[in-house]
């Protein structure tokens, strides 16, 4: 079942941004990021379905996007998040003045966030395990998984040769000079004769975490953290993937979305990603950020129009 557990987000105004930078009267920052990037685009308040992506072109602030909601919701990160000297105020909600029709004033807290007031008691608010994916975990596990693998390379090699001392060249340690800690390494080494070098390494060293190619680790990523029942922000998940992994990974999301109780807000250019059915589209690159199509879309419509200008060629 389709579930929205984020139901809006409203981003900072220009009066806000500009009174802020008012008051911060420190002249030793270039820039004030994350603000001075919404404005002048027209963002300012986003409604979500359960399927819910912002496009756009490279420096549109898609990511930037997805990191305010994801630091506002809390949700959990694989890595680290490193904002800037700013962003604490962006996302810790609105303090404004109001002032009554008698003309007194009232002191309040306005909230970014405005969760979906139809859900269920034990579903208000967002899911425990919520989180954000970035294509930086993907290769930060990539990576990782890569180091493992080259200690137990190192390891092998290491007993290997211990083997080969031992069971080949019948070295051995005089046991009158053996004590404590050194003992137990003469114990070791004696019960390596009379095994072969193949049972010994897999007793002492094991095998390689197993691994496949980049789209298919990434695939593998995703199913791992992509459970049911939660609201995932996912920037750029198709970093990595050939355009059968990325078909595969649109299926896979589009499938969590409609039977498995998840909420997705994505920040993409594949069209593949973006012709997921029943998503809404944020346009990033239109003044406004109108709603829009996937098929209206620049980065589709030049995949499109590649395609057709070579349709002969089929």
């Amino acid at each position: 079942m389709a579930a929205t557990y984020l139901h809006d987000f409203t981003f900072r105004s220009k009066g806000e941004e500009l009174d802020f930078q008012r008051a911060e009267r420190r002249t030793c920052f270039e820039f004030f990021y994350p603000l001075n990037m919404f404005p002048m685009k027209g963002l300012r308040r986003v409604e979500f379905e359960p399927v819910t992506i912002f496009y756009g072109g490279n420096g549109s602030g898609k990511s930037t996007v997805l990191n305010i909601i994801a630091a506002r919701l809390k949700v959990l990160r694989e890595i680290p998040f490193r904002p800037g000297q700013f962003f604490d105020w962006y996302v810790n909600g609105i303090d404004r003045d109001v002032t009554e029709h008698d003309g007194s004033v009232t002191h309040i807290h306005v909230d970014p966030v405005s969760f979906n007031s139809d859900l269920s008691e034990e579903w208000k608010g967002i899911p425990a395990e919520s989180r954000i994916l970035t294509s930086e975990d993907v290769f930060d596990k990539t990576l990782t998984v890569r180091g493992k693998n080259r200690e137990i390379d190192r390891q092998r090699d290491m007993v290997a040769q211990k083997w080969w001392a031992y069971s080949v060249e019948g070295k051995h340690t005089n046991m009158t000079s053996l004590h404590g800690s050194e003992y137990e390494a003469w114990k070791n080494q004696h019960s390596m004769r009379g095994k072969s070098m193949s049972r010994v390494i897999k007793e002492e060293v094991g095998f390689n975490i197993k691994t496949g190619s980049n789209g298919e680790n990434a695939f593998e990523f995703f199913m791992e953290k992509v459970r049911g029942n939660a609201l995932y922000l996912l920037d750029e998940p198709e970093n990595s993937l050939s355009a059968t992994w990325q078909v595969k990974l649109a299926s896979y999301f589009e499938g969590m979305a409609r039977f498995e109780g998840c909420q997705f807000i994505i920040a993409t250019h594949s069209p593949f990603l973006l012709g997921i059915r029943g998503a809404k589209i944020y346009d990033l690159d239109t003044a406004g950020v109108p709603v829009r199509k996937w098929t209206e879309l620049e980065n589709v419509r030049e995949y499109y129009e590649f395609f057709r200008d070579r349709n002969d060629e089929f």
